[in-house]
């Protein structure tokens, strides 16, 4: 099987190879960190799999069309659009620059990966498979992480619209809700100042990417993490969704 991932430098996405590694796939591996991807396809044929590098960054649509050239002739079965950033802090001091760029990556670039690659599967007869990430976060809003929480809602809603529209050609969609996760991604967000990540219960990169890759090989559509998270997410459907929102806010608050 040939597994495109995006985000393949670290956290999930690393993890991600690795599993595919062990089952004897190729994996393309798309990030913006050579050093990191060349670890990661180490890695990779050590494990029994086979890897190719693609230091492209997807917020950049040039680079995305390098990507889709680089890869036209290899038939992928799998995509898991797994690149994502968050930025951290008030919205009214925040950097837009930064915003956009999160924008670009968590939906603009999800989305043109998505058509491309799904639309080659069509054209193929593949009857493959498309993963995205999104997050318990999809489910609310979130003070201090306002704009991040709403990109991961239009990747939520956005999958569970293709599950109905790819069916059809037998195309399948999954979406993968993890609550907070060690990956790396706290860091690069700066919620060492958040409260979020102090919680006793925060699962790492490695639990949550098998969870989520045997719920997508199953054929799973909707695949959260964790019992505590799967509650969680449940439960707001109950609650006012102002109170919610605030305890979102109380957890997230920098300290």
């Amino acid at each position: 099987m040939h597994v495109l991932i995006t985000g393949a430098s670290r956290g999930l996405g690393r993890e991600f190879a690795y599993l595919h590694a062990k089952q004897g796939d190729h994996v393309l591996l798309v990030g913006r960190d050579a050093t990191a991807l060349f670890e990661t396809k180490f890695h990779v044929e050590r494990l029994g799999g086979t890897a190719t590098v693609f230091p492209y960054d997807l917020t950049q649509p040039t680079h995305r069309l390098a990507l889709f050239r680089a890869t036209e002739q290899i038939p992928v079965d799998c995509v898991i659009n797994n690149a994502g950033i968050g930025v951290f802090g008030s919205f009214l001091e925040t950097s837009f620059e930064d915003e956009s760029r999160m924008i670009a990556l968590n939906i603009e670039a999800l989305t043109h990966v998505t058509k491309v690659y799904a639309s080659r599967m069509k054209a193929q007869g593949i009857k493959g498979r498309i993963v995205h990430l999104a997050s318990t976060a999809a489910f609310e809003g979130g003070p201090w992480l306002s704009v991040y929480y709403a990109t991961k809602a239009y990747v939520l809603h956005f999958s569970e619209g293709l599950t109905e529209e790819l069916a059809q050609d037998g195309i399948q969609v999954s979406v993968v809700c993890p609550g907070a996760t060690h990956t790396g991604f706290e860091s690069a967000a700066n919620l060492e100042q958040s409260r979020l990540f102090l919680r006793p219960g925060v699962m790492d990169a490695p639990t949550v990417a098998r969870i989520a890759y045997r719920g997508y090989m199953k054929g799973k559509t909707f695949i959260v993490p964790g019992f505590g998270n799967a509650w969680y997410i449940f439960s707001t459907r109950f609650l006012p969704r102002r109170y919610v929102t605030r305890q979102a806010g109380e957890v997230q608050r920098p300290r």
